[in-house]
Parts: C-alpha cells; structure tokens; sequence
C-alpha cells in the first residue's frame, strides 16, 4: 500500500503483510499455516543457540552445527548431520539415519529405528532398549576319537574361541560312541592377550563325563580371552565329539 501513516484503534482491522530478504537479496513473503503458526517451505541456517519448548516435526534434513537445548518432542523423519553438541530431556523418536560427530548427553527415553552412527562420546543417564542383537550359533565341529585300546586326550577340533567379546557364551558338545560315560570332556581357558594362547596357557575351568548320546553344556563363570574343549577318553572304544560354539552380544 502508498506509504502513508496509519491510524487505527483496533489492531484487528488492521492486517498487515510480512516480508523478508533472501541470500539474493530478493524479496520474499513470511507465510502461514491455516492456523497461523509460520511455515517455512525452504532451507533454515541457524548460526545461533536454538531454544524449543513446543513440537518439532521435520520431513527434511537436518544439519547442526552449534547447540541444540530440547525441553518438547522432536519427530524427524529425514536424516541428521550434527557436528555440534546436542542436550535433550525430552522423548526422541527418529526413523532416520543419524550421523553424530559431537557429543551426545540424553537424559530422556530415545526409539530409533534406523541406523546411528557416533563418532564422538555418548553419555546416557536413561535407559537404552536395542531392538536387535548378534548372535552366533556355529557347529557341528567333529573330533573324531579312536582310542585303539589305549586311550586318548588332546584339544577338541576347532581350536580356541575368542569368548572376550560376548556377553554370554556356551560351549555344547555331544559324543556318540556307544561308551560315553567313560569320555571326559573339560573346558580350559586362557587370559592371554596379544595372540592366540598355546597349549601352555590354558587351566582348568570345569568338566563333565558323559551318559551316552547325552549332551554337556560349558561355560566359564568369569569370563575369560579364549576358552577351548579338551576331552580324555578312558574307554577303549571310538566314537565322535559334536561340538557347538552359541554366544551373543
């Protein structure tokens, strides 16, 4: 409208436009939601501190690079990039991929769907629920022992496994010749670090002698770096060790 001055007792006669510059330079209007609350159809830069106490929903991506303070919910759906750090006492919901290369303290429940990838510290005073896990479930591993009349001992097949790792483990081992409770299957482990432990390295953890086509289920109670089987038959007959390595983490 012409520049002239304006006079008016109620303001609600009185609509006015909104405008705004654009990196070019070009005028540009600030508009509305159909319930009044600014809508922002294009790219926000935010060089500043950022305080929300309402909702944020975001369909777009999201780069950060100075420090976030949350009190309300946040629900992206598209990914994030932040290089700064982030505080959030309020519920995090994120079907997106995160990327995260400052420091990350929540204090708050946090749902993810997606992937997170963190390449800086990460403090968290709540609770995390990880909807999946690794597990290995690997065997049968055979040892075959003849024992020609005389017995015989040694290391089962397999070698030594790397239980360091995992924060649960099992050695299960079956025999199936026809004399198994004369057959003596012992877990041994070993603390070595920086290699592979040999046969002098190992101790006696625990033991069972077997019922025949019975199954023995070992595990250390202090977790050590590697664990093996070892078996020693007293019989005079042959038959095979069937063991399994199921660990999880």
């Amino acid at each position: 409208m012409p520049n002239y001055k304006v006079f008016q007792d109620n303001p609600n006669s009185l609509p006015v436009k909104i405008y705004g510059i654009d990196s070019s330079e070009n005028v540009q209007p600030l508009l509305t939601t159909s319930s009044g609350i600014m809508n922002v159809t294009g790219d926000i830069a935010v060089s500043g501190p950022v305080e929300i106490s309402g909702s944020v929903a975001v369909s777009g991506s999201v780069a950060v690079s100075g420090p976030i303070e949350i009190s309300g919910s946040v629900a992206v759906s598209g990914p994030i990039e932040i290089s700064g750090s982030v505080a959030v006492s309020g519920p995090v919901e994120i079907s997106g991929s995160v990327a995260v290369s400052g420091s990350v303290a929540v204090s708050g429940p946090i749902e993810i769907s997606g992937s997170v990838a963190v390449s800086g510290p990460v403090e968290i005073s709540g609770t995390v629920g990880l909807s999946g896990h690794s597990i290995v479930d690997s065997g049968p591993v055979l040892t075959t022992i003849n024992s020609g009349g005389t017995g015989e001992s040694g290391a089962a097949s397999g070698g030594s496994y790397d239980v360091l790792s995992f924060t649960s483990w099992t050695l299960a081992v079956k025999y199936s010749g026809a004399s198994g409770d004369q057959v003596h299957v012992i877990l041994e482990k070993s603390a070595l670090s920086g290699g592979e432990a040999t046969n002098s390295d190992y101790v006696y953890d625990s033991s069972g002698t077997f019922t025949s086509e019975k199954w023995q289920f070992l595990t250390a109670g202090i977790t050590p770096r590697y664990a093996r089987l070892y078996y020693v038959d007293t019989s005079t007959s042959s038959g095979t060790l069937l063991s399994y390595f199921q660990a999880q983490n």
